[in-house]
């Protein structure tokens, strides 16, 4: 598998045995802009937007704009594409993104910070955005009140009057809750709403497409990723929950001191699935093994 280079359009196309799309390293909308599933033909991939986009940029009660606007330079390698950022006056700390096509169905995503400044609670937002019939689906940590009580497993958010308009943050513990509310959203647009829910089981997130059968799946490693986020399943096409259709991911969340240095890894993949959800989880056993 070889990343090939369209110097017209300066983006990066890949193929693989399951999968076929492209990487656009440039732009606010940058990230891998087509993602194809070759045995269905199903492109995951919202029609407006991007996967694996490195959008904005926090620590705690701060907001230091979004990695989309700023400036950088791009570095190919065969199967690897390295996006580095600078320092700004704003972000004071070198940011490399470094995307990795895997056979036969996988992009590694790899970010890596060296921080100039102290920052606490540091934190990267990534966004991705899908395919309007696929449906968002998270794995939360059992409750003594569920059915079966004290099991994980994956739900699929429906909207409902309690959280309508919000964002739905599925931290990895308490500590990690606050982070989302501590005051690093205050100083950006108010269009939204951070929800804090139930604890994340796994920081294991997809969205399904229960007819064909098939799913794009993000993944992380608790050390690397202090909540996941999703929409939810609704009829108002004026929702941007469900317009958008999205899942983030709150990356790092740990504090930076002048020269720190830190890798996180995300893990994207696109599967056919099973009626009882078994996959997605040898996949992130997978993962984490390796």
């Amino acid at each position: 598998m070889s990343l090939i280079h369209d110097p017209e359009k300066n983006v990066y196309h890949f193929e693989t045995g399951d999968l076929k799309g492209f990487i656009d390293p440039e732009g606010q909308r940058h990230g891998v802009k087509e993602l194809v599933h070759k045995p269905t033909g199903f492109q995951v991939v919202h029609p407006k937007y991007d996967l694996l986009n490195l959008f904005l940029l926090f620590s705690t009660n701060h907001y230091m704009g979004t990695a989309r606007e700023k400036e950088r330079t791009v570095r190919a390698g065969r199967d690897t594409l390295e996006v580095h950022w600078a320092p700004t006056d704003d972000h004071r700390a070198q940011l490399t993104a470094s995307y990795r096509i895997v056979e036969p169905n996988l992009i590694d995503l790899d970010v890596t910070v060296r921080s100039n400044w102290p920052y606490p609670a540091y934190e990267i937002f990534l966004s991705n955005y899908f395919d309007l019939s696929m449906r968002p689906c998270v794995y939360v940590q059992g409750s003594p009140f569920d059915d079966p009580p004290d099991q994980p497993r994956w739900i699929a958010p429906t909207v409902n009057d309690v959280f309508v308009g919000t964002g739905l943050v599925f931290p990895r513990d308490q500590h990690a809750a606050r982070c989302s509310v501590d005051g690093r959203w205050d100083r950006i647009w108010s269009l939204y709403q951070w929800n804090p829910q139930r604890y994340y089981e796994l920081p294991i997130i997809m969205q399904a497409d229960t007819g064909r059968g098939i799913a794009a799946v993000l993944m992380s490693r608790p050390d690397d990723c202090y909540a996941v986020i999703s929409g939810y399943e609704s009829d108002n096409m004026n929702d941007p929950f469900k317009d958008q259709n999205p899942l983030y991911f709150s990356l790092f969340g740990d504090d930076l001191r002048p020269g720190d240095e830190r890798t996180v890894r995300v893990r994207l993949a696109v599967i056919e699935i099973d009626e009882a959800m078994s996959r997605p989880l040898a996949l992130y056993d997978a993962f984490i093994a390796g």
